[in-house]
């Protein structure tokens, strides 16, 4: 190896040339984003006037008594939650339509104006109070992108005259939730669904920036400053590979499909990591009638887990109770099944160390001894500490026919390789990695890596025999390491992440 001084701006080592430690700085989380990146998995409840109406659009919107759940349970919604592994949960204090999950003075489309619970129900509270039952975090979900009570569509008014009115109630409601003197504030998470556009909706983010310092926020790219997070780009719960989280500085709020795409970069000075929603009905955001045969299974939902997680990237899971303001039975079953395959994917470490340090083109091998049906190596690098620097890496299972490797991108803050095919019912003896190239410097530690035995999980039908595995790119695949169709749709790089019906 080069015995270059580490204070010179280039290191090379072989044929291999990466910036010393010396030249930059990585950029690094701040406490909320670590958190976020630390919990892994969320949780979005979608239950608003869409619940109970379908057919509303801009200046048309169903009276204030349609809302009317008769058997809602806010505790039910949070312990469903808790069965698939949500460490937070956020709720659609408001949607396209206006309505308000609160009893806001801001205008009279809300709560407070209805029958339900004579007017003094509070969803905000309510789901403050059920987390806190749960021991897990509460976030909100707010959009000034439509507001059909107040003929708003697609940020704009259609009456400029009533622009201002928009805009007074659109502060007023903020300064209602994240004010000093508000029950509500010092949410872990703010879901800004669609953001805001300068100059066309109205200036809420200077004030959430002032009375929300804290709170880590989702598509505002404009006010999250060290607390952004960024859209993925598709539904469906895919992390790209690679998966930077820094991007460019002023970039927070560019996700990663269509035109203005930015897939993140390894020297970005803005710490920016993407967020990977999904549905447990396909493709169905709010509860509609007669679509529990969507329903995905927790095979499926498992699958998406390694997709999102795996790649280090957090999950957020929607969940969509019905008018009577329940979850459904067969959404149920999906989500805690979906949390025992979870559980089951970490039951039976094979090996586990803390802190190993490695340098580049230098294999570290690890001696383990395990023959299973399915299994994972689970690397984590410390973000906190160092920001992200594995750039590539080789992954190596040493058998008694020899090596099998996987050449591996990015790892982040996790990033989970399931046995590629050619392993499955072999011996494994060894693993080995190799840090191929870093972003900068010549040797780093990783907070940790552990290795997995599944056969459980694929004994138990978790990981069945039809797609078992799933290769570095996120395919999957059987057995014989053929690609696997799920099913599945997947959306294009023309599709927007905001739907313009009641759908989202």
């Amino acid at each position: 190896m080069s015995s270059l001084p580490w204070s010179v701006p280039v290191l090379c080592v072989s044929v291999i040339c990466v910036l010393s430690s010396s030249a930059f700085d990585l950029a690094k989380p701040s406490a909320g984003q670590a958190k976020w990146l630390d919990h892994e998995v969320g949780a979005v409840i979608h239950f608003n006037m869409q619940t109970f109406n379908k057919s509303m659009s801009q200046g048309d919107v169903a009276p204030p008594d349609t809302f009317n759940p008769s058997e809602l349970s806010v505790d039910q919604w949070v312990g469903a939650a808790v069965s698939f592994g949500a460490k937070w949960v956020t709720l659609t204090l408001s949607h396209f339509s206006g309505f308000l999950l609160w009893p806001s003075e801001s205008y009279k489309y809300t709560v407070r104006n209805t029958k339900w619970r004579g007017g003094n129900g509070d969803l905000a509270w309510d789901l403050i109070q059920s987390c806190k039952k749960h021991n897990i975090e509460h976030g909100f979900y707010l959009s000034v992108h439509n507001n059909w009570f107040m003929d708003v569509n697609n940020y704009r008014v259609r009456n400029d005259s009533e622009k201002s009115a928009f805009f007074n109630a659109s502060l007023a409601q903020f300064q209602e939730i994240f004010g000093p003197e508000s029950k509500y504030k010092d949410p872990f998470y703010l879901w800004m669904d669609a953001g805001i556009v300068k100059g066309v909706s109205p200036d809420v983010g200077s004030l959430f920036d002032k009375l929300a310092p804290n709170t880590v926020c989702d598509e505002c790219p404009t006010f999250a400053r060290y607390n952004g997070l960024r859209w993925v780009g598709n539904e469906q719960a895919v992390a790209p590979l690679p998966n930077w989280y820094a991007v460019k500085e002023g970039k927070c709020g560019t996700n990663t499909h269509g035109a203005e795409k930015d897939m993140g970069t390894p020297t970005g000075k803005q710490f920016c990591p993407s967020s990977c929603d999904t549905v447990v009905r396909e493709h169905y955001w709010f509860w509609w009638n007669n679509t529990e045969n969507t329903v995905k299974t927790p095979q499926r939902l498992l699958q998406q887990y390694l997709t999102s997680v795996g790649r280090g990237c957090t999950l957020i899971l929607d969940m969509n109770p019905d008018p009577r303001g329940l979850i459904p039975d067969p959404d149920l079953k999906a989500y805690q099944g979906f949390g025992e395959g979870v559980k089951l994917l970490y039951k039976h470490p094979v090996f586990i160390e803390k802190g190993p340090k490695l340098s580049i083109l230098v294999a570290k091998t690890w001696e383990i001894s395990i023959k299973a049906a399915n299994g994972s190596v689970v690397l984590m690098e410390d973000i906190v500490a160092y920001g992200q620097r594995v750039e590539e890496y080789r992954l190596y299972f040493i058998t008694a026919d020899g090596p099998i490797g996987e050449l591996g991108s990015t790892i982040g803050h996790k990033r989970i390789h399931p046995f590629p095919a050619e392993v499955a019912g072999k011996e494994v003896h060894g693993i080995e990695l190799v840090l191929t190239k870093l972003v900068i410097g010549g040797s780093l530690q990783l907070r940790q890596v552990a290795v997995y035995d599944w056969s459980e999980a694929v004994k138990r039908g978790y990981l069945d025999s039809r797609d078992n595995h799933v290769d570095s790119n996120g395919k999957h695949v059987n057995s014989s390491g053929k690609n696997v169709d799920t099913g599945d749709k997947h959306m294009d790089n023309n599709d927007s992440h905001v739907e313009s019906d009641a759908n989202h």
